[in-house]
């Protein structure tokens, strides 16, 4: 009986890590942003996102303590 259980018990094991597994290749990966740098307004931090130079297609600005922070995508 008692080998019915170890091996019940090292099947139910592998299966869970499999489970985990699936659920961690499933979850999206993080983006990775680049800092560009800190701006004392929206409309600078915007336009500098605008620009092809150093911002891009996908910029964001997040507004923290000291101004505004731009991160490109």
């Amino acid at each position: 009986m008692k080998i019915q259980s170890a091996i019940a018990a090292g099947v139910f094991a592998i299966g869970t890590v499999a489970a985990g597994v699936g659920i961690a290749a499933a979850a999206p990966a993080p983006m990775l942003t680049e800092f560009i740098g800190n701006y004392a307004s929206y409309e600078a931090c915007a336009a500098d996102g605008n620009s092809p130079r150093t911002g891009g297609t996908q910029w964001e600005c997040i507004q923290v303590a000291d101004g505004w922070d731009l991160h490109t995508y």
